[in-house]
């Protein structure tokens, strides 16, 4: 009975070491095997975590470029596939080509590796292209796969067997981006500015709006690239301007180039004739000049000249009264008492007394009288008779 058991262990031993012929080979990287650099794979972030621990492992893996932080995930990590062509390939794009990998045996159907590498705790891993490695079993397999900020591919490892993978990277393709790149402030007058902005969207990003910060507590936003603006106050200001916008979401991006200080300088000042005070000089700000207020000629505020009335004689002995400016008087024909235009009055001439008179005419009216009384006489008589 131990005879058949020795012959039957012989049997299997002899098996085996065929099986052992066959399996030195390239990884089939799949399932737990000893040509995988982690026996079982990495299937779960939680399983190449724990492979990272190892010394032997983590010692390899920076030789790939693999860190701490990226098996932590992240978002830079994605999911893709890499083939026995050597592409490695995310989300429908070639992210990598002539594709090299290691494993923990050199397998007997292989070429010479191409390299080796030692670690420090004394395990030795062997490198191919995916071509030599992915013999037999499947020609592509599942793998992580870290990106830079650029999106360009840096390394890989694959899930079945912890195997990390590299390749050329390709270039990515343009990611969205939003950008704003200058300002160009134009001064129109002492307290207006013309603002011009250029900004660039690239890659699929697209530009909302514009907001200015005029650096006066007022902000505006428009969708126009130029803005003209006027400051209320003299002093310094600085414009700050971001572009709104889209890339994969909603962004608001500011440069220190879309940043600027604007002197207001002060409001020049004017000497004017103030009109309703005679006051000259009046200093004014120029804004505040108004003509029916203010005047620019200083002889408008000097004091009007002084009127008199004169009595005015002419050559002819014509007299009026006038109004003259005080400076125009001229003593040869003005006179400054006014009873001197008064008219003259023409004296009445006083009768003469009468003189006794003699002659004809005179006896006659002595008649005249004389018969006159006489009558008068006989007729009051006559009339008391008359009464009795």
């Amino acid at each position: 009975m131990d005879k058949f058991k020795k012959i039957g262990i012989a049997i299997s031993l002899g098996f085996a070491m065929l099986g052992g012929i066959w399996l030195a080979s390239p990884s089939q990287a799949a399932g737990c095997n000893s040509f995988n650099v982690v026996y079982c794979g990495t299937h779960s972030m939680s399983e190449l975590q724990t492979a990272y621990s190892r010394t032997e492992i983590k010692e390899l893996y920076k030789e790939w470029y693999v860190t701490e932080t990226m098996v932590q995930g992240g978002s830079n990590m994605r999911e893709g596939v890499v083939d026995a062509n050597g592409n490695i390939t995310v989300d429908g794009r070639v992210v990598a080509t002539n594709a090299i990998t290691v494993q923990s045996k050199a397998g007997t159907r292989q070429p010479q590796p191409q390299r080796s590498y030692k670690t420090s705790n004394g395990y030795t891993y062997y490198q191919y292209t995916t071509g030599q490695s992915f013999v037999d079993g499947p020609k592509s397999y599942n793998i992580y796969a870290w990106f830079d900020n650029n999106g360009s591919f840096i390394t890989g490892v694959i899930k079945d067997c912890g195997n990390p993978v590299w390749g050329n990277p390709t270039t990515p393709p343009a990611k969205p981006a939003l950008t704003c790149d200058a300002l160009q402030v134009t001064e129109i007058s002492r307290n207006t500015f013309k603002f011009s902005v250029k900004a660039t969207a690239k890659g699929g990003a697209s530009i909302t709006s514009y907001t200015y910060n005029f650096g006066d507590n007022n902000i505006k936003t428009t969708n126009s690239s130029e803005i003209q603006y006027t400051y209320a106050k003299e002093g310094n200001y600085t414009v700050t301007i971001t572009v709104n916008g889209k890339e994969t979401g909603e962004v608001k991006r500011q440069n220190p180039n879309c940043q600027k200080t604007v002197t207001v300088k002060p409001e020049p000042k004017m000497i004017v004739c103030d009109l309703n005070t005679k006051k000259y000089p009046t200093e004014i700000k120029e804004s505040e000049f108004d003509k029916s207020k203010h005047s620019k000629n200083p002889n408008d505020c000097k004091e009007a000249p002084a009127k008199i009335t004169v009595c005015v004689i002419e050559e002819g002995g014509k007299k009026y009264t006038k109004e003259i400016k005080k400076e125009e008087f001229n003593e040869k024909i003005h006179k400054t008492n006014l009873d001197e235009c008064k008219e003259t009055p023409t004296p009445t001439p006083t009768p003469s007394p009468e003189l006794p008179k003699t002659g004809a005419s005179d006896a006659i009216m002595s008649a005249l009288g004389l018969g006159g009384l006489t009558t008068a006489t006989i007729a009051y008589i006559a009339s008391r008779r008359q009464m009795q």
